[in-house]
């Protein structure tokens, strides 16, 4: 695996260093005063991909795109990976410190990365021959991939848009059904989960890889590595673009949960819209890479 940086400028050679110096004090915080098997966590690696790594990241703020730093951190054990405090914390921590990008952060313990490599995994197989090692505990590098031939990539890929598609248009009827209703937080709600399932269809067919998250904007982010198309969904141009796609980002929880969560028929008018592209947009990507 790579190791350099020598293609990116001082300045974001620098905040990646923050980054990943910001990710192991953290956990070396948290471990203060812990007992039991607790104390055993350790961070094994961290790895920098995608468009970083590649170097095909853009800055485009005018059009509201900022490439990520899309972060892998290998773990020990499985239970730390499920540690949301300590990368919630780093997170927080790195927003702070690092302006010029935003962080795509996924975490993964060391037994599942190496048996998705040997497995072929396409998506980890990127990283392995791609990303560029920031920190390594141990020189041991990750497992050989194995290789899947083009006819068994296109059998799971095609499950998983089989699968993927059918559900988001499934929960785009309950969202209509909602706004016929009325049922306004509802019908955020589905609008919700259908732009994850939309994204979810394009990540799992293109890549066989999805991020535990319900964020929409890091899957969004996820989806421009794919296809630079996805970041005129949704665009940030506006007051009122913004605040439609923070209420969806919210609605995840809010429209559920809180009574003080607040959508409007037409803010839900303008986001349908926007939903329909992707649609449209997320079958064209996904029949590409099925042929």
């Amino acid at each position: 695996m790579k190791t350099s940086l020598d293609h990116l400028p001082e300045a974001k050679q620098h905040e990646l260093q923050c980054i990943s110096t910001i990710l192991r004090d953290t956990l070396e915080d948290y471990l203060q005063g812990k007992t039991g098997s607790k104390t055993e966590y350790r961070i094994l690696k961290i790895i920098l991909f995608g468009s970083h790594a590649k170097g095909t990241w853009v800055n485009d703020p005018e059009n509201g795109y900022i490439s990520d730093y899309d972060i892998l951190v290998v773990v020990n054990k499985p239970t730390l990976v499920d540690e949301d405090i300590v990368w919630q914390r780093a997170e927080e921590e790195i927003g702070r410190k690092v302006t010029s990008a935003p962080l795509g952060l996924i975490v993964h313990d060391l037994e599942d990365v190496n048996n998705r490599l040997v497995q072929g995994h396409y998506f980890f197989k990127d990283i392995r021959e791609e990303g560029i090692e920031l920190f390594a505990a141990t020189p041991r590098p990750l497992a050989l991939p194995g290789n899947l031939t083009d006819a068994e990539q296109r059998e799971i890929a095609q499950k998983h848009y089989d699968q993927w598609f059918v559900s988001a248009n499934d929960f785009f009827k309950l969202y209509q059904y909602a706004y016929k209703e009325s049922m306004i937080n509802v019908a955020a709600f589905n609008l919700h989960q259908v732009t994850e399932r939309f994204y979810a269809c394009v990540l799992l067919t293109c890549t066989n890889y999805l991020p535990k998250t319900h964020n929409i904007e890091k899957l969004q982010h996820f989806c421009i590595q794919i296809d630079a198309d996805f970041a005129g969904i949704f665009p940030l141009d506006s007051k009122f673009h913004r605040r439609c796609f923070r209420r969806l980002q919210r609605a995840y929880v809010e429209a559920r949960y809180s009574e003080h969560y607040e959508i409007t028929e037409e803010e839900l008018k303008y986001l349908e819209s926007e939903v329909i592209k992707l649609k449209v947009l997320v079958e064209r990507v996904c029949q590409n890479r099925l042929v």
